[in-house]
């Protein structure tokens, strides 16, 4: 019989039933998959942010680019109508020299091109793709069909570089260059600086084809193609305007 006031103590245990056993530690990757589900949200709408920003300074970029072009031609349009001034005869004299283009190099470095475009064009639909899988967490099966629209547009892209420099040895080999008269002199300033814009655009797209061999992450790669096809597909078309400017206007 124990002694009035003694303290005697005793173990409490805690209920069973109604509520479980108590608040257990939140751990990444625990609780139904909610961190997961947080993380690739997260991860999407950062991404489209980035894209978004990438893509609104890759328009101002083509919008500077073919405001350049643009003045370029205006200058173009009345320097050929508009010699130097002869004091001798007070009139303007007209010493535009007949330009030969070798148009044969010139449509098939068009071709690649143009070709360039819509190869790019399938890489970014099929990377699209691929991250719509990668964002539900599913590694998208690769088959026997998949072709590398990327690396094809790469060799394109060297190929119309190489096209352009048959050109220029061309109008070397025939003795027109920079000085020679204001004919040649805008034919090489308007492909010369298409060729030195579209070399940036060609070190991006070498960017995103050599992300597996520089350990870059696929929506890096994929962030690439996306806004750099944007000016890809504008420096073709800008190629198009200057080759019929440079066909017409002769």
């Amino acid at each position: 019989m124990p002694i009035t006031g003694e303290h005697v103590d005793v173990e409490r245990k805690p209920k069973l039933g109604g509520g479980g056993p108590g608040k257990i530690p939140h751990r990444r990757g625990f609780g139904g998959g909610d961190d997961g589900d947080r993380d690739r949200f997260h991860d999407f709408h950062s991404r489209k942010a980035r894209l978004h920003r990438l893509r609104v300074g890759m328009a101002l970029c083509i919008v500077s680019v073919a405001g350049v072009f643009a003045c370029l031609t205006l200058v173009f349009l009345l320097r050929r109508q508009i010699g130097p001034w002869d004091p001798a005869r007070k009139t303007w004299v007209s010493d535009w020299g007949r330009l030969t283009l070798p148009y044969l190099m010139l449509w098939v470095n068009s071709a690649a091109l143009l070709l360039s475009s819509g190869t790019l064009e399938l890489a970014r639909r099929r990377m699209q793709r691929q991250m719509e899988f990668a964002d539900l967490g599913i590694l998208p099966f690769r088959t026997q069909r998949d072709f590398p629209w990327l690396g094809l547009t790469v060799l394109l892209g060297f190929g119309f570089l190489g096209g352009q420099l048959m050109v220029w040895n061309h109008f070397r080999l025939q003795g027109a260059f920079v000085h020679t008269h204001p004919s040649s002199s805008f034919f090489l300033i308007f492909t010369g600086l298409h060729a030195i814009h579209l070399l940036g655009g060609l070190l991006a797209l070498i960017y995103a084809a050599g992300g597996n061999w520089m350990q870059i992450r696929f929506d890096s790669q994929v962030l690439a193609v996306e806004v750099t096809a944007w000016y890809w597909h504008f420096m073709a078309v800008l190629w198009v305007a200057i080759f019929a400017l440079l066909y017409f206007v002769r």
